[in-house]
């Protein structure tokens, strides 16, 4: 402690006035003559005792800033007198907590805005007020496992998984708290370490911990209740994780819970009217769950009875999707062939679509992902009905063939959605737009409509950082990859995480429906490759290799399943 002098037990006014003070009471003479208050005496132990934390800090740091400007003025003094040029580092190369870089990367990958919206914008208002949430912890873990992915860093996923720990051990904690285990921000959390399972997963090992975190998932928002869906933020983590618990249920073809049934007819009052078909999407899924747990446990054995029901429930689907709002729509545009093939291999074909953002075309791929394996189930029923009944009506020989066309155009629509999903610039303007003359789908503008939370300062250090690494991010251009081409190549590609992470499932799909050739399952083997390689998602690797293997997708979660075999024609 530094002494500074003996104390003055003089009056406010007195001490600050230099005046000499009496020290009457209860007011010293100087201020009875000024007739004003007397302000009063400080307490003696006051004077023993004095915070100077500011001045140490001041005074310690001002030699080292004399140092700096020291070095500085030598550096520039022996460059003058140098002939040796030597390289310095840029003025605005700054050093970032590794925890600020991986969630600076789930924010400008997975949150903000740009050509094809934010998937996970509804995280937004959950990063406010929330330093002690899981929800930071699990954006730090996610991001730097993707970026160690990219980037082929060890060292990083190191950190990640430690990330991963720590908001595995705050999210449980919060669990166990039943105030806290119906926040916003805690299910978002689980949100989240089921994505890192996506990011990390190095075999096929990751879907058991991916379909616990679906099960601990459909646990928690059930037990949340509607109240959930009177949030935006609630209503976002609600759609996103019916969707992936649906696949989940899907491929264990186990039931869905009639409360997750209420809660998806219960959305439908939250949200615009012209979003509703959403949830109309999500209650034919969860019905087509029934029906695949109903088929195993031998509830419906018929093969007639199965073709009732498959074709009910495409007819609903089908319903949906006409009726849906323009906004939902997308724009068909045409791409020119050389020699019968299209001009880069991003393009599946001959056309690629459109979307107003991710959730339509997201919405858009589940629905022609279930009626994809709607017609493969109907289709096996049809094949069992005629080898059980050879001299069937040819209504069936007619029902398999519309099938097949169907299930044909369902992945080659698939397919055509991946160039926006791998984000093209929509904004650019090439040669073969001028050829969309027979578009017959509803033009929708890609625009964010993400809501402003820009002001607070979680946020905007999250943009400044991303801005900043924006320039030091490894170049992912998967068009400009393709050197090859001799002729003029179309808008880049700026890749985004969200755009990837929403396209696997439907392209595992695709491929593994028995109505995708050999060239177009590997074209999208390549999708997947790339999407794992430029995204760091290693979930698409871990699909690519199963295809390559020629398994079944659902090999991952029964080892009974038989491996696929050429395709349906």
């Amino acid at each position: 402690m530094v002494y500074c002098g003996k104390p003055s037990p003089a009056c406010g006014r007195c001490r600050t006035r230099r005046l000499k003070c009496d020290q009457g009471s209860p007011s010293c003479t100087q201020c009875m003559r000024a007739q004003v208050d007397c302000p009063g005496y400080r307490d003696p132990l006051d004077w023993n005792f004095r915070d100077q934390s500011e001045d140490v800090i001041r005074k310690s740091q001002q030699p080292a800033r004399k140092k700096r400007i020291a070095a500085t003025s030598t550096s520039r003094s022996s460059i003058s007198t140098s002939s040796v040029q030597t390289v310095t580092p840029p003025r605005n190369s700054l050093v970032y907590p590794v925890q600020e870089l991986g969630k600076a990367h789930i924010f400008a990958k997975y949150m903000s805005g740009g050509p094809c919206g934010g998937h996970m914008s509804y995280l937004l208002p959950l990063m406010k007020g929330t330093r002690n949430s899981p929800v930071l912890t699990a954006m730090a873990a996610v991001g730097l496992a993707a970026m160690s992915n990219i980037r082929l860093s060890p060292r990083m996923m190191l950190q990640a998984r430690k990330e991963y720990t720590a908001a595995l051990s705050q999210t449980n904690h919060a669990l166990r708290d039943p105030v806290l285990s119906k926040r916003d921000d805690t299910l978002a959390a689980v949100v989240l370490l089921s994505m890192f399972e996506i990011m990390a997963c190095s075999d096929d090992s990751f879907i058991d911990r991916w379909i616990k975190h679906m099960d601990g998932a459909k646990e928690i928002i059930e037990h949340r209740g509607s109240d959930q869906l009177t949030r935006q933020e609630g209503l976002g983590l609600f759609t996103n994780l019916r969707a992936q618990i649906s696949i989940s249920q899907i491929y264990q073809e186990k039931y869905s819970s009639p409360t997750m049934t209420q809660l998806t007819e219960d959305a439908k009052q939250y949200r615009d009217p012209d979003d509703r078909m959403v949830d109309d999407v999500g209650r034919v899924v969860i019905q087509f769950t029934n029906l695949c747990a109903a088929i195993k446990d031998g509830s419906i054995t018929q093969p007639s009875e199965i073709i009732r029901r498959t074709m009910s429930l495409d007819t609903d689907l089908m319903s949906i999707l006409l009726t849906a709002s323009p906004s939902w729509g997308y724009k068909t545009i045409k791409v020119p062939l050389v020699d019968g093939e299209p001009v880069t291999r991003t393009v599946w074909g001959d056309v690629y679509h459109v979307y107003r953002n991710l959730s339509v075309s997201g919405v858009w791929n589940n629905a022609r992902s279930a009626r994809l394996l709607i017609h493969e189930m109907l289709l096996g029923a049809v094949k069992s009905l005629e080898h059980s009944s050879p001299g069937s009506s040819g209504l069936l020989q007619q029902q398999l063939i519309a099938s097949q066309s169907i299930a044909h155009q369902l992945v080659d629509d698939i397919c055509a959605s991946v160039p926006f999903h791998l984000g093209m610039d929509m904004d650019d303007t090439y040669d073969w737009q001028s050829s969309n003359q027979n578009a017959d789908s509803v033009s929708c503008s890609v625009a964010s409509q993400l809501p402003e939370y820009t002001s607070t300062d979680r946020i905007s250090s999250l943009e400044t950082v991303a801005a900043h690494l924006g320039a030091s991010l490894p170049n992912t251009n998967m068009i400009n990859s393709e050197t090859h081409y001799p002729w003029p190549l179309p808008p880049s590609f700026e890749v985004s995480g969200a755009g990837g992470v929403t396209l696997v499932w439907p392209l595992l799909i695709a491929a593994n429906s028995g109505f995708a050739s050999p060239q177009l399952r590997k074209w999208i083997i390549s999708c997947l490759e790339k999407i794992g390689h430029s995204m760091g998602i290693n979930q698409a690797l871990a699909m690519a290799q199963l295809l390559q293997d020629g398994m079944d997708s659902r090999a991952w979660i029964s080892p009974d399943a038989s491996p696929s075999h050429g395709t349906t024609q």
